[in-house]
């Protein structure tokens, strides 16, 4: 989860010049009268209503168009970072920066009669689209060295109307626009509008027609019921009769996006599938959606060939398949089979590096009508009555990179995918009016398929079911804090596709998926199906998705419409959050710091200070300091008062001259200060929330630098204490040496319990593995099974060792030699015991007649059979030792 490091940077406060790009120039007046509604802005009409998403920040590289007053003004961030902080060291004061306000930015001469309601910029950098609520239009910009040499506060530009006759006020509003991440250098614009029309503009800037008609449009509410090709899908035209139908209440787009952004690690089919969601919660998905001429990724051809390739084997093998299976299976190699015989056209971008691109056409069989899948039912164990949803985000799957390198010689290229992470289903989110997002799984995927070419005579089976997984639903805003224009939208993030962002009228969240996404693809994936559902089950219980409020909005009496905030990624700004309140009071910003892998550790430490495996260096650590948003004064602390002409407006004009003259106790006077105190009492309130706001703010201030100070006594303390070893009383202990000596021999001994724990294991290794016995060992297990059967004992099932082929003849009984040992024992004890009992009765050698040899020559003999029988005691412990040693028990 990434950390704020900084909020909103001071080149973008007031007064600098930064703040200037997202200031108004009306002037405004606090006691401006009004009629309870907004002033009209500069050639916009003002539309009562509009539900819609907000997306008026745009960004190429380090450069943002913004829309303010209804105007788009183009500036660089990197070069305002870069003059602001050249002021500041050149020792200017801070009023100075605002010398090159007209320098700040630079207003495009694209007006327009309707509020702008988004902005979008190609992915080539040349086109950016300008939609209101019904009309697009597409700015053809120029290179970013010409705005800097261009002077002057407006730049002109080749300014085209999208469709004339098509996105004009008498037809349904926009949905979304977006570009192809297969559009032929970037250049293919999508339009989806509320009543389900689809439109592909391929662009041309040297060609105005490109702007007039799209190549592709399609009808939504019409696709969902045509059996075949020859069946009219067109959106209807400017005029035309509509009949009735059921589709047009039911299938009310909210927003569309596509399944993949173009990159390599993303599944082939994602990329050209169009996904769409209606008000109520339905999806629909498209595919394959793709221009006329189109450019795919660096794997996706190979990709889909792979998988065209196993299904059809895979499909041969099998003896009886589904005839909807096998049919979707033909038009899929035939399609591919189009594309894999043309020669692509390769084209030079307009960029330093003058990258080859390979363009291919749209095959025309099976046909240019893809078919329209859905709507997804929603699994889930509860289930909501009703869902009013106003954005969708989808995360595409992964690419099967053992299915794409199958059967090729050389591993090399097979580092170019990143296979570890990852889900191989694609997750599809849902962003509802209320802030609730839903998190679903697509188990079975998407992948092309196309209306037949004529109708089928017979009703065609039921297709497959399509089912979208609920994982989960997370709040973001409260009951209360809707407000009536909500319109919740979605950020990509630029370091993970796992990973997002949200923005409503209170602010900005961040979500990640990343911390159950692995476990989940991980248990997917697994050959062993003993106890899988009971697993997969824990994991879908405990999904705990990362989410944390990024950015709050302050909330000073009313709740503004925030733009969908944008995200950059730059060496220069950094993990840069950006957005804007409808206002127009201040940008709101937040540097992130870079995200960093999750890591879980497998044995936390132990709260036991005895313990040596307690963390040595987690013992009372200071208190981490909370990075705080700067105080931003509102901005009626700047307004004009202009008392005098609100009062002279309200006043009849004959009454005004009383204003001139001196006060004088008549109804006119009264009349004139009832006038001026109501006014005053109605215009003021802003200022007195501002105020408490601030005088709050300042006490909240010394309270916090109370604390700070507090925490830094105690973290010198500390480190005066470990600097000079004393013992203070701050420092817990006697001696800071002490403390040292006694946490490095925690360590040392957690680290040999660690060692001693790493031996055991490679212990236990060692024995799992199967490795063949070499001929000692082999000899020794054919002794070691002789020696127990012998003993009468029995080795257990795990015990049991092949030999080498020895028989039992080959090698003495152990049993019988240890018999004969220990009466041999006995017997000679026996002896030396008379021996010694006769000793006394015979010291003096002359019984040379009852044992017939002499005395000496007998204690020659006792003490030879003496030496006999130690050695004998010696050779049956040993023997005994041994048994003992091989676990074999010898009862006596």
């Amino acid at each position: 989860m990434p950390r704020a490091l900084s909020y909103t940077p001071s080149w973008l406060t007031r007064p600098s010049a930064g703040y200037d790009l997202f200031a108004s120039v009306q002037k405004a007046s606090l006691l401006a009268p009004t009629n309870g509604t907004k002033a009209p802005t500069i050639g916009q009409r003002d539309e009562e209503g509009y539900r819609g998403p907000r997306r008026t920040i745009a960004y190429r590289g380090t450069e943002v168009y913004v829309v303010i007053d209804n105007q788009i003004r183009w500036s660089d961030l990197s070069m305002l970072k870069e003059n602001w902080e050249g002021l500041h060291r050149n020792g200017s004061k801070p009023t100075e920066a605002n010398q090159n306000t007209a320098t700040a930015y630079k207003v495009l001469e694209a007006y327009t009669s309707q509020p702008i309601r988004q902005l979008s910029v190609s992915p080539n950098g040349q086109f950016l689209a300008i939609a209101s609520s019904h009309t697009v239009q597409v700015a053809i910009l120029p290179s970013s060295s010409k705005f800097d040499e261009q002077s002057g506060a407006s730049i002109k530009v080749q300014l085209h109307t999208l469709g004339p006759t098509t996105h004009v006020l008498k037809e349904s509003s926009l949905a979304s626009i977006l570009w192809h991440p297969c559009g032929s250098l970037g250049s293919c614009l999508v339009t989806v509008t509320t009543e389900g029309g689809v439109r592909l503009w391929e662009l041309n800037k040297c060609d105005r027609s490109t702007f007039d008609e799209p190549t592709f449009a399609i009808d939504l509410r019409k696709l969902k019921s045509a059996q075949s090709q020859e069946d009219n899908v067109s959106p209807h035209r400017i005029g035309a009769r509509r009949g009735f139908s059921a589709d047009m209440i039911d299938m009310e787009i909210a927003s569309a996006c596509f399944g993949g952004t173009g990159s390599r690690e993303e599944s082939p089919w994602s990329t050209m599938t169009l996904w769409t969601v209606t008000t109520e919660g339905d999806v629909y998905a498209l595919c394959p959606l793709l221009p006329r001429k189109w450019q795919p990724t660096h794997t996706q051809i190979a990709c889909l060939t792979a998988t065209a390739n196993t299904r059809r084997i895979s499909s041969q093998d099998l003896s009886i398949s589904a005839e909807n299976d096998l049919a979707l299976e033909d038009e899929q190699w035939t399609w591919l089979s189009a594309i894999d015989a043309q020669v692509p056209y390769l084209s030079i971008r307009d960029d330093d590096f003058t990258t080859q691109d390979a363009i291919y056409d749209r095959p025309d069989n099976p046909g240019p009508i893809p078919r329209l899948q859905g709507p997804f039912q929603l699994v889930a164990e509860r289930s909501e009555d009703f869902l009013e949803v106003s954005d969708i985000h989808l995360i595409a799957s992964k690419v099967d990179a053992e299915e794409l390198m199958l059967g090729e010689d050389d591993d090399s290229e097979q580092d170019v995918l990143d296979d570890t992470d990852g889900l191989s289903s694609a997750v599809v989110c849902l962003l509802t009016i209320d802030g609730r997002l839903h998190l679903l799984l697509d188990l079975e995927g998407v992948e092309g398929q196309w209306l037949p070419a004529i109708a089928p005579k017979a009703a065609e089976p039921e297709s497959r079911n399509l089912e979208l997984l609920r994982l989960e639903v997370l709040e973001t805003l409260s009951a209360g804090a809707i407000v009536d224009e909500e319109w919740p939208t979605f950020s990509r993030d630029p370091f993970s596709r796992y990973a997002f962002f949200a923005t409503h009228s209170q602010g900005v969240f961040y979500f990640s998926l990343e911390p159950w996404v692995n476990r989940l693809e991980d248990e997917m994936q697994s050959a062993t199906t003993n106890r899988a559902q009971i697993r997969l089950r824990a994991i879908y219980d405990s999904v705990m998705t990362l989410r944390e409020r990024i950015l709050r909005f302050d909330q000073q009496g009313q709740s503004p419409g925030a733009n969908a905030c944008v995200v950059l990624r730059d060496s220069d700004l950094g993990y840069f959050l950006l957005t804007s309140t409808d206002d127009n009071t201040h940008p709101h910003a937040v540097t992130l710091d870079l995200p960093r892998s999750i890591t879980i550790k497998a044995e936390p430490f132990s709260d036991d200070p005895e313990d040596p495996t307690t963390d040595p260096y987690n013992e009372e650590p200071l208190t981490e300091l909370v990075t705080r948003p700067a105080y931003k004064p509102p901005a009626v602390f700047w307004h004009d008062w202009t008392l005098h002409s609100a009062v002279a407006k309200t006043v009849a004009p004959h009454r005004r001259r009383i204003m001139q003259e001196h006060v004088r106790l008549s109804n006119a006077t009264l009349d004139l200060m009832a006038t001026t105190h109501r006014l005053i009492s109605e215009k003021t309130p802003p200022l007195h929330f501002a105020v408490a706001d601030l005088i709050s703010r300042c006490q909240y201030m010394m309270e916090d630098m109370a604390e700070q100070l507090k925490q830094i006594r105690v973290a010198a303390a500390r480190a005066e204490g470990l600097q000079h070893g004393g013992g203070d009383d701050t420092v817990k202990g006697n001696n800071a040496n002490e403390r040292l000596e006694s946490r490095l021999e925690r360590a040392r001994m957690r680290d040999v319990n660690l060692k001693e724990r790493m031996s055991r294991l490679k212990r236990q290794m060692t024995r799992l593995e199967a490795r063949p016995l070499n001929d000692r060992e082999r000899d020794f297990a054919t002794e070691l099974r002789h020696l127990v059967q012998a003993t009468g004992s029995q080795l257990g099932e795990n015990d049991a060792v092949e030999g080498n082929g020895h028989s039992n003849e080959e090698m003495a009984p152990w049993w019988q030699r240890y018999e004969e040992v220990r009466h041999i024992k006995e017997g000679l004890v026996k002896a030396a015991k008379d021996f010694k009992a006769n000793k006394d009765e015979n010291e003096e050698g002359g019984d040379i007649e009852e044992y017939g040899f002499p005395s000496q020559m007998r204690r020659r003999k006792v003490e030879h059979v003496m030496g006999l029988l130690e050695r004998e005691s010696a050779l049956v412990d040993a023997v005994t030792a041994r048994l003992d040693r091989l676990g074999v028990g010898i009862s006596g």
